[in-house]
């Protein structure tokens, strides 16, 4: 007669879109990095000075978080 015990066990995977809040991406920082180098190329062409390529970085490194930081928010919902 067949025992329990020396029968395999089988694994049951997690649902798919189960994921652990280490998993889920986040907008914020992809947003961020993408228009501050966008800034980073609107300073370049516009007047082509250090001052201008850092303004611009900074302008567009703070509109991209406050995108992907709204958009973090609307997911969350």
């Amino acid at each position: 007669m067949a025992r329990s015990h020396h029968r395999h066990k089988k694994h049951h995977p997690q649902h798919p879109h189960a994921a652990s809040a280490k998993q889920k991406r986040k907008a914020a920082p992809v947003f961020t990095i993408f228009l501050g180098l966008f800034g980073l190329g609107i300073g370049y062409f516009a007047a082509d000075t250090i001052a201008s390529l850092v303004i611009g970085t900074i302008v567009g490194g703070i509109i991209g978080y406050l995108i992907g930081h709204n958009l973090d928010k609307m997911a969350a919902r």
